[in-house]
Parts: structure tokens; sequence; C-alpha cells
């Protein structure tokens, strides 16, 4: 028997006992459905935690901090990151306890020296004025917004701009001494931070030397896929690092977990559906025993008996699938638009809470089609091992 042939024979069986059919599916239906809403909630849950804590240039920076005794953290240590293959920026920085001074008033602050052609190395936003410095010596700043509030120049914060500050920078000078260098310097930016007092300026003005060593050294990378290459050529060199590579590998981890449990519960209803198909094919093995050893008799092969019944099992498991697919699809869709509606008639944020990888839609239809088929195997076992003789007295 063709396998067309085959196709058609279960089609028209299951087209026969249609209520039966529907109800059968619709546990396959309920099963696949619930398992794509929950794991598509872990996948939009993760996407959005993920995005809370990177970007994608982000996942292209690594940061490096001094290392044990001998590895000093300093101009030659930076040399040696920027031959590394693969390596297209490197930014070294300064880190001075400072205070910020202006018309009377002063404040406590952190004061960065950073190189300033890669500012955006160091995750600064500039909100207000301009993002780069004029030249690698120029006496200019970027400022946050909490740095500004001790000054009283934040209300409105652009008044702060081109305005001449003074930036006390604490160094130290000899064992247990300290010395304080004043710094005119102007401010071009500011940022909307409120938490952190900080001030940004270029590290030549911050003042360095070859033998400075450096509190920690930003590098970007060309493509996020060199990251474990250059990683490992950095720790080979004796320097700590950390990427937001580790915390976003940490988030995945964990809603790998949740995707599984929450599939489980899914995976729970599929099962209980693969037992109604084992059921509707017992009791169709039942009803159509005469029909099996007609089909016998005038030739039908053990096999071909097999096959139909084990087709009607896996179409039953292509179809729920793909239906059980569209319907969690459609809902977790239909839950994202009103939760987001939600959120916006409050002012709040929109986000995606569910989404749908095309693989992992496939897979669940692959694996609806397996568990069905498997379902009917044993049906099938039996109808292909009836006795052609008894099946025709069979009533």
């Amino acid at each position: 028997m063709k396998i067309i042939d085959i196709l058609r024979l279960s089609l028209g069986n299951l087209r026969r006992n249609m209520l039966r059919t529907v109800l059968t599916i619709s546990g396959v239906v309920v099963g696949i459905g619930t398992i794509v809403f929950l794991v598509s909630l872990g996948f939009g849950m993760q996407e959005l935690a993920v995005s809370k804590v990177t970007n994608l240039d982000a996942l292209t920076q690594m940061k490096v901090t001094p290392g044990k005794e001998g590895t000093s953290l300093n101009q030659v240590a930076v040399d040696k990151f920027k031959a590394i293959s693969g390596v297209k920026a490197v930014s070294p920085l300064l880190r001075y306890s400072a205070t910020i001074n202006y018309s009377g008033y002063s404040g406590e602050s952190i004061a960065y020296g950073i190189t300033p052609k890669y500012l955006p190395l160091e995750d600064i936003t500039v909100d207000y004025g301009i993002e780069s410095f004029s030249s690698d010596d120029a006496k200019e700043t970027v400022v946050t917004l909490a740095a500004l509030k001790s000054l009283k120049l934040d209300n409105p914060p652009e008044n702060a701009l081109g305005k001449t500050v003074e930036l006390k920078v604490v160094k130290v000078v000899g064992v247990d001494k300290k010395e304080e260098i004043p710094i005119q310097v102007k401010i071009i930016g500011i940022s909307k931070d409120t938490e952190n007092k900080s001030a940004y300026l270029p590290i030549d003005v911050v003042g360095r030397t070859d033998l400075t060593n450096f509190d920690s050294v930003k590098i970007k990378i060309n493509d996020k896929e060199l990251m474990p290459a250059v990683r490992k050529a950095v720790d080979s060199l004796g320097f700590p690092t950390t990427s937001i590579n580790d915390t976003v590998n940490d988030i995945n981890q964990v809603f790998v977990i949740v995707q599984f449990i929450l599939g489980g519960f899914g995976f729970i209803a599929l099962m209980v559906a693969a037992i109604g198909i084992f059921n509707t094919l017992t009791i169709a093995l039942l009803e159509r025993t005469h029909e099996i050893g007609i089909m016998k008799a005038i030739g039908g092969r053990n096999t071909d008996v097999a096959f139909v019944f084990t087709a009607e099992a896996s179409m039953i498991g292509l179809f729920g699938g793909i239906i059980g697919v569209s319907i969690g699809w459609f809902l977790g869709i239909l839950v994202n638009v009103l939760i987001n509606y939600v959120a916006t008639t409050l002012e709040g944020e929109a986000s995606t809470l569910f989404a749908t990888p095309w693989w992992f839609a496939l897979s669940v239809i692959i694996f609806a089609f397996s568990v069905s088929t498997i379902a009917g195997i044993m049906p099938a076992r039996r109808a292909a091992g009836l006795d052609p003789l008894e099946a025709l007295r069979y009533e």
C-alpha cells in the first residue's frame, strides 16, 4: 500500500468519527497550548531581564582590575592589552576622592580620569550638554546631577553648563600621606544620575605617568564571539576580568530551570492527551475489527494495517500541535497587549512578557507529533496482529 493511500485511509477514518477526533485533538491542543503559553512567558521574562542589564554594545566590553602582587595595572599592561588579537579599544581609568566647589558651596565627589575618546566605554549617559571633551588635556568635566545638587546647580541642570568649578583631588603621595590638588574645570556635560556624586575628566588632567597604577581598565572587543579568547588572554597575564556576559549567563541558567518547570505543567497535560489518543485508537480497533479482517483478506499486509493506525495517531498529534502552538502564541500576544495597555494607561513602561522563538514552536510541534505517534504504536501493533478469520467473524 502506498503512503498516499495510507494517509487518505487514515484521514477518512478520522473524519468518519469527527466528534471523537475533535475531542482527542482538543486534549493535545490543551497540552501543547499550555506548554507554549507558559514557556513563552519564561522566554519573555528572560529577554526582559537580559535587556535590563545589558545592550548589544555592552556584550563586547570587559573590565580588567588589578591582579595579585607583581602584576601592576599600568601603562605597560595597557600596551599588552592593545596587542591582543580582537581588541578594538583600551581605556584605563583613575579614581580619586575629591571635593567639588562652586561659589561657596562644596560637596564630596569621586573624580574619574578617563581617556577622552573612550568616554562611552564608561557607561556614562550625557543628558545635557556635549558627550566629548575638546582635547585630551582639556580642563573640562562631565558631572552627575547628584554632584550638582550639593552646589545648588541642579535646578535647572542646564544652567550649570559652561560654569567653571573647582575639583580638589585627593592623591596619595607617600606612605600615609595625602595631598589635595585643585583643578579648575568647565562643566560641558551633565548626567541625570541622582545617586552617584561623580565627575569625569580627561585622564591627563587628573595626572598620570607611565608608572601610574590604574584602578581599572575597560577593553572593547571587535566582536562578542571573540570575548572568550580575549578574556583568556587577559587572564593569562594575571589580571582578573569581569563582563556583563557573566550576568547574562547567570540569568540564562536561571531561566532554563524556570522554563523546564513551566513546561512541566504543560507536559503533564500532554501526557493526559497521549492517554486519550491511546484510548481512542483502542476503541477504534474494537469498532473496526471486522474492517481489518476484510483488509487482510483482500491482500492487506500487517505493516499496512499498522501504518494506518499509526498514521491516525500521528495526524492527531500533528494537528493538535499546530493548533496548540497557534493558540498558545495568540494567548501570549493577547495577554501582552492587555498588560501593556494597563501599563501605558498608568504611565508605566510597555514591555514584552511573552516571546515564542520559531525554533521552540517547531520543536513543540515535532514533540506533539512524536508523543502521539508513540501512543499509537501499541494499538497499531494489536491491529496488525489480528487473525483475519477471527476478525471477519467478529461482530
